[in-house]
């Protein structure tokens, strides 16, 4: 991939990614509005119950897809075809199980079985969704990839919103609204495999499937052990209300972060090759470039995220502002970590991985225990920080002994954060002054215009801007 090309599927994974995000939260204050922040909370719960099983179902078979492309290449459809066919297998046979032990999850999770066979449905399709994203992406079909995030954002707004209005029940009329976007997509991803006349079943692939896959099970329960398990203990401990309230703010903090991924799942497939190539002072230039990048838009957002939480949500949410820095903070965590978790991504090495999110999750349930109870959903917040900083140490640590990785080191990081960190603290202090944060945000502007200003000066000349 060409320099041109990897900032041109950066620039459109991010703002494709931004405007569909764009388009949910033009929709939020219409959902904090017409719920109730009972209703708001308990759809909130429901989602997170959804994203952790589907972890389970789908046995995270996408995200092998990187290294198949890869190693399997030309067979790549067969590949996607085999592995989507396990997931669907696995799927049949939990749901089965599923079914026997109902009386027990519906104890568990909080929700009657009605609910809860939505919960496994759902989290089902949503791993067909992630398959042909996935399929999209590695492909580096870029428009394919964003026209499929389009169609499933906009179809999942338009049916929430009229079902909202239609029904006194807001918790189902959300439900519905996600699941049915989901289904169709499912299915159209079927008969999109089956158009590419794919061999549906290669007994060749299944242990590669295993051993790249599972390790990722565990991972990616971690991951969101560490992104739901704060409202579900502030659900047990606090209340819906809290959890509304929480959601809202993580909700907003969640912006960086789509952005932030954005760029890495561009970046993901340049470093590879690059590092096949072994260019050493390549990777080194961009990755500077894309450092800087991810730290400006980090910082910048946290000079204007307070005006979002009044935009976005009525007064009985202001409190969330309180901790949303904290959360934005989290996410450029884990931004950074992804350096060191794309090393063992490159080597084909998963192992470690899911020890460290598991881990990670472990120390964030603990934490939550303590400060939830002192210092309440800002306690949560607080919890989510440092489980992802002690994760990004752990990583880091594992890519340094295991691959001698070099690309970043211990003073990279500790300048990263300390800024990242120290301006958070700043912005906290001056939540009610727009032009104090406002100001701070215009000069750190005009320090990357400084240090990019050659590259500013022959953009301008080569349009004769300038």
């Amino acid at each position: 991939m060409s320099r041109n090309r990897l900032w041109s599927s950066s620039l459109a994974y991010t703002v494709g990614n931004l405007l569909i995000q764009g388009v949910s939260f033009i929709t939020l204050p219409l959902y904090t509005r017409v719920m109730t922040q009972a209703d708001y909370g308990n759809y909130n719960l429901y989602l997170s119950w959804v994203t952790i099983f589907a972890i389970f179902i789908g046995l995270q078979v996408n995200g092998s897809f990187s290294i198949a492309k890869v190693k399997f290449d030309k067979r790549f459809d067969d590949y996607v075809a085999t592995s989507s066919l396990v997931s669907l297998l696995f799927f049949l046979i939990l749901s089965l199980v599923a079914f026997c032990f109902r009386g027990f999850l519906e104890s568990l999770l909080g929700f009657p079985s009605e609910i809860v066979i939505f919960i496994l449905f759902q989290a089902f399709f949503s791993h067909l969704q992630a398959c042909f994203s996935q399929y999209f992406i590695q492909n580096q079909e870029t428009k394919h990839q964003l026209f499929l995030s389009f169609g499933l954002t906009f179809g999942n707004v338009f049916l929430s919103v009229a079902l909202l209005l239609a029904l006194k029940n807001g918790v189902w009329a959300r439900i519905i609204g996600g699941f049915v976007p989901l289904l169709i997509l499912g299915i159209l991803y079927f008969l999109f495999l089956l158009k590419k006349k794919v061999v549906w079943w290669q007994k060749a692939y299944l242990p590669f499937i295993l051993a790249t896959s599972l390790p990722l099970v565990f991972h990616t329960l971690g991951h969101n052990l560490l992104n739901q398990l704060d409202r579900i203990m502030i659900g047990k401990m606090l209340g819906m209300r809290q959890v509304a309230l929480y959601s809202f703010g993580y909700s907003l903090g969640l912006i960086i972060q789509i952005v932030l991924n954005s760029m890495n799942t561009a970046w993901v497939p340049w470093f590879f090759e690059a590092k096949r190539q072994k260019n050493k002072e390549q990777i080194q230039e961009y990755k500077r470039h894309y450092l800087l990048a991810g730290t400006f838009l980090t910082l910048g957002y946290l000079s204007v995220f307070p005006e979002l939480v009044g935009l976005m949500g009525s007064s009985a949410y202001r409190d969330s502002q309180s901790f949303i820095a904290w959360i934005i903070v989290s996410y450029y965590l884990v931004f950074l970590y992804t350096f060191p978790v794309n090393i063992q991504f490159y080597h084909g090495s998963t192992l470690y991985i899911p020890v460290g999110t598991l881990l990670s999750a472990g120390i964030n349930f603990l934490l939550n225990l303590v400060l939830i109870g002192w210092l309440g959903i800002y306690g949560a917040a607080l919890a989510t920080l440092l489980a992802y900083l002690l994760l990004l140490v752990f990583h880091h640590l594992i890519a340094k002994a295991r691959y001698r990785y070099d690309e970043m080191t211990e003073k990279h990081f500790l300048v990263l954060i300390g800024l990242v960190g120290l301006y958070a603290l700043f912005i906290n202090q001056f939540l009610d002054q727009l032009w104090v944060r406002w100001l701070a945000c215009f000069f750190i502007s005009l320090a990357f215009a400084w240090y990019y200003r050659a590259i500013i000066t022959r953009f301008l000349q080569k349009r004769n801007l300038f």
